[in-house]
């Protein structure tokens, strides 16, 4: 027999697969885990149970799909914009956005069945919507109940002037002369599309004479600009604020030509399925009858991709991706040039090395690999792309590497493989603050988080469960910011009296300074006032089981009914709701190379004492794994004998040494469990350890 005591510092390699159960080979083996459930991974190290969901609002119709798209103009204007069957809902704060007392909607063309595909760019206060359906739109936010989506028509903003003539101010002759206008916004400097040509004879070989082309004022204009017509091209010849231009033979620059409007998502076929911002323009990509082809609109002018001939640097650029398989482009990102992730491969594109810009003369395509994307968009950690692959359920990470002078990754599912074996990513968002996690939701409606911070070499999953029997289906999750905060909100499906209902909900914040403030229900809602008994406005929790946590004691077995729920003692502060189970499973007890042990793996080991170094906890159950048995022997600790319910018991920092149930076995792993509405964060975990020979 040998009596040793272990130590677990770490759990910064998150829930690690079965496959990998004998590689105690691996450096991250040493800070795995068996099981990760309802937990995060701190990036220094420790676990805690995540906060509970707050519930926001049903869906407007639940038996129909629905998806989640935030809008943030910036920390204090975030928004939830609900799509749905032929609507948008909009939610800020934590609640729906009402007009005349009623949930303010906005029509669209869009089925219930189709905005899981619709791609979203946003600039300030204006976001563009793709979809390979559907024109694309425009959606426009006027104040929290105005908001405006229209069809983008993509031809120039400024019009062009009206009234044009020409007369010859100054001499006759036969030589005919044509002559076109354009206006430029004094804001934003746009031309727009020329005028109509008009046409005098004159002969302005002869000295003084003179033609005269004058308009009408235009809206917004800073500056008009004429074209003269030269050997069939129109040049231009001159540009003024007035409302007036003489040519006394001017010679055309036929290398500054008016532009050519170009709308080319015209027709079914031809809209585009994704898009991005990059180097002042507007990019999208994609369409059924081009599905390699990107189209860059003119520079500083989103919605104008119109063209010049010869071509200016700021025109609308237009190219496509050749490969040897015809891929469809699926996600765009502004990352060094224009990183373009299709269904085959990754591409970025840059101006070359002669060009600071893309341009319509300066193009450079680089392959970066040959992995190929999902449809889900990419989410961006600092500079660095995680990007989910087309098949096999892969996440990578996608970073510059100056040394190899392009972008390199690996794949940051191969040491949790059974999280994502035979399925897709839904869904995902970042949530940057506090904790530098990933939320994703997976095809069957499972949830997992990974905890991520390359520089440190941290990327740790683990997964989420919520209802009774753990039988709420994630189907979508997105980040806005809030405070000081990233906030994930998650459209659950649930089943509440036997009927199937679509809920938004709010992940709580888990900073709380003292435990009747700690909210680790799901699904739930609080109560803040006078003592009381009673507690209404449950209805969506109607005939459900629910526990909570009252002036920071925890009440079980309470139900939903009418809407209500009693309690035995008068609380003043009250989270109700679903009950969450956190649960943590060390990995098969590993001691190295023991001297005079050899290999402690398939030796039978008993832990006699468990040292938890916790933080801000409490309520801890802790038990040997005992295969399918649950928790008959897990033991608690009890921070106290007696319960004084106006005297909450308070949270605990320090070491907890707890004598689990006693147990022979090969694995010495050890469950913590944490049943309550409460906090729990695990730094290490030291069992004691008796090993037999």
């Amino acid at each position: 027999m040998a009596e040793l005591r272990t130590y677990q510092p770490s759990f910064t390699a998150g829930e690690l697969s079965p496959a990998l159960g004998a590689r105690v080979d691996l450096a991250k083996y040493a800070t795995g885990l068996r099981t990760a459930i309802n937990l995060f991974i701190h990036p220094h190290g420790g676990a805690s149970n995540r906060a509970g969901t707050e519930f926001i609002n049903e869906v407007k119709a639940s038996a129909n799909n629905a998806r989640l798209i935030p809008f943030q103009f910036n920390t204090q204007q975030s928004y939830i914009l609900e799509f749905g069957q032929a609507y948008i809902r909009f939610y800020r704060d934590g609640g729906v956005i009402l007009s005349g007392g009623v949930p303010y909607e906005v029509g669209t063309f869009y089925l219930h069945t189709e905005v899981d595909d619709i791609v979203y760019i946003q600039e300030a206060d204006v976001m563009y919507l793709c979809h390979p359906e559907h024109p694309v739109l425009k959606l426009s936010r006027l104040a929290d109940n105005n908001w405006v989506l229209a069809v983008v028509t993509f031809a120039p903003s400024t019009v062009a002037p009206g009234g044009l003539a020409v007369s010859a101010l100054v001499g006759s002759g036969a030589t005919s002369y044509s002559y076109v206008v354009a206006a430029v916004d004094g804001e934003t400097g746009e031309e727009s599309l020329p005028t109509p040509p008009v046409t005098v004879s004159n002969d302005l070989t002869i000295n003084g004479n003179k033609n005269r082309i004058s308009w009408s004022a235009v809206a917004g204009a800073g500056r008009y600009i004429v074209y003269k017509h030269d050997n069939g091209v129109y040049g231009y010849i001159g540009g003024t604020q007035g409302l007036f231009f003489d040519d006394d033979n001017i010679v055309a620059d036929l290398a500054d030509t008016p532009q050519t409007g170009r709308n080319p998502f015209v027709g079914a076929g031809n809209y585009p399925r994704c898009g991005t911002f990059v180097e002042q323009r507007l990019a999208l990509a994609s369409t059924k009858n081009d599905p390699q082809a990107i189209w860059l609109s003119q520079s500083a002018n989103y919605e104008n991709f119109g063209y010049s001939q010869p071509s200016k640097a700021s025109d609308a650029v237009t190219f496509r991706i050749k490969a040897r398989q015809v891929n469809e482009v699926r996600s765009m990102l502004a990352l060094k040039g224009l990183m373009v992730l299709s269904s085959g491969a990754e591409w970025i594109v840059s101006g070359g090395s002669n060009s600071d810009a893309i341009t319509p003369s300066a193009i450079k395509i680089d392959n970066q690999g040959y992995r190929g994307c999902a449809k889900v968009q990419p989410i961006v950690v600092g500079n660095t792309v995680l990007f989910a692959q087309r098949s096999g359920g892969v996440v990578r990470d996608f970073s510059y590497q100056f040394s190899d002078d392009a972008y390199v990754g690996k794949d940051l599912t191969i040491l949790a493989r059974h999280l994502f074996e035979n399925r897709t990513i839904k869904a995902w968002a970042y949530a940057q603050a506090p904790y530098s996690i990933a939320w994703v939701v997976l095809d069957d409606g499972s949830l997992v988080s990974l905890t991520y911070l390359k520089e440190h070499d941290v990327w740790a999953w683990t997964r989420h469960q919520s209802g009774p029997n753990d039988d709420a289906v994630f189907e979508d999750v997105v980040v806005i910011g809030d405070g000081n905060e990233d906030v994930p909100y998650f459209l659950v499906r649930r089943t509440i009296n036997g009927v199937s209902k679509r809920y938004i909900e709010r992940l709580h914040t888990r900073v709380f300074a003292t435990i009747e403030d700690a909210f680790f229900v799901d699904c739930g809602l609080s109560y803040v006032g006078s003592p009381v008994t009673t507690i209404s406005g449950l209805g969506h929790l109607e005939g459900q089981s629910v526990v909570a946590l009252a002036d920071g004691n925890v009440v079980r077995n309470l139900t939903v009914t009418g809407g209500k729920i009693t309690l035995q003692n008068a609380a003043s502060k009250v989270h109700v709701g679903l009950s969450m189970e956190a649960s943590l499973q060390t990995l098969n007890l590993d001691l190295g190379q023991v001297q005079g042990l050899g290999t402690v793996q398939g030796r039978q080991k008993s832990v006699s004492e468990v040292t938890l170094r916790v933080e801000n906890t409490r309520g801890i159950f802790l038990g040997p794994y005992d295969g399918d048995r649950g928790s008959e022997h897990l033991v608690e600790y009890r921070q106290r004998s007696t319960e004084a319910w106006n005297e909450p018991i308070a949270m605990f920092t320090g070491d907890v040494t707890m004598t689990p149930a006693w147990d022979w076995n090969t694995n010495g792993t050890m469950w913590v469990k944490q049943f309550d509405p409460l906090p729990m964060t695990i730094l290490a975990i030291m069992p004691d350890v008796t090993i037999g020979r």
